[in-house]
């Protein structure tokens, strides 16, 4: 599990960890015990990304206990894994007005509302969650939703904030990438921060697939072709390690291949890239099957 964490996009983080942080005795207790075993399976088949045995899970939990609200944020989170942002919304705000878990209903809200492009609701969500209780990741997601919508600065004050007090990869990931974009947009040369927050990624997570891959780009607009190709082909080794030994849904590897196609089409090995182009538009294409079957 630990390296594809770190080959999601930070988008990716905090929903890793909400699958396990409500299981205590405080959460659970006066529950009825059989809608506590149906949370207890429906967890652990999220936290492999086996989404609709854990959605079917929880619905059975708050079926038996409607006021469940762990079931509920779990479920959301379920719902929203499957793309099914709107059903996430709708569990993510019951679960507020049952006022329990809120800075992580908040900050999930503000995933599904990001996820429809909804990027002012998304901020006002993820504003709520941090002042309920700060946190890194909660601020990252709104840096990235004020940088989406060009709102520059801001999108700046947030990465720096949260590099101040949690200088973690996925921080400077971050902050990298949007210096690499700043300059590729031509708002700036940038490529030298760039590449001193990438480092520090991949100072700090070596594992990191996807800061090689962002490094590697920053190599390639500062002329350094070789430790780009060098960069592309860790990421490469980094993603065959994922696809190789993940046990979960397989369509949590979409980015996964799309990532490694992307170094492999970059290298040059064309061949390899259209193989991975073709299992991402097969696990899309299989993924978009099973939402059909259900209507």
């Amino acid at each position: 599990m630990r390296p594809l964490i770190y080959i999601m996009t930070p988008l990716l983080i905090l929903t890793i960890f909400l699958a396990s942080r409500f299981v205590t005795w405080d959460a659970i207790k006066g529950e009825n015990r059989q809608a506590q075993g149906h949370v207890q399976e429906g967890t652990a088949a999220l936290r492999t990304w086996k989404l609709p045995q854990a959605i079917a899970a929880f619905t059975q939990a708050i079926e038996i206990e409607p006021r469940y609200a762990e079931a509920y944020v779990k479920r959301g989170l379920a719902y929203y894994r499957s793309a099914q942002y709107e059903a996430a919304i709708a569990d993510y705000t019951e679960t507020l007005k049952l006022k329990r878990y809120q800075a992580d209903a908040y900050a999930s809200r503000g995933d599904a509302y990001r996820a429809l492009e909804d990027t002012q609701r998304a901020i006002e969500d993820y504003a709520a969650s941090l002042k309920k209780r700060w946190n890194a990741s909660v601020m990252l997601k709104r840096a990235e939703t004020y940088f989406k919508r060009g709102d520059i600065q801001k999108a700046l004050t947030d990465y720096n904030n949260a590099i101040k007090r949690v200088p973690s990869a996925t921080a400077y990931y971050a902050r990298g990438n949007v210096y690499l974009q700043l300059s590729i947009q031509g708002n700036g040369n940038y490529l030298k921060p760039a590449l001193a927050d990438l480092d520090q990624a991949i100072a700090i997570e070596s594992r990191f697939a996807n800061a090689y891959i962002s490094r590697a780009q920053t190599y390639t607009h500062l002329g350094e072709q070789t430790l780009a190709t060098n960069d592309y082909t860790q990421a490469i080794e980094l993603f065959t390690d994922v696809i190789q030994t993940w046990q979960g849904e397989s369509n949590a590897l979409i980015q996964v291949y799309y990532w490694r196609a992307f170094a492999y089409q970059k290298l040059g090995e064309m061949d390899k890239a259209e193989k991975d182009t073709v299992e991402v538009y097969q696990y899309i294409f299989s993924f978009f099957l099973e939402k059909i079957a259900k209507l």
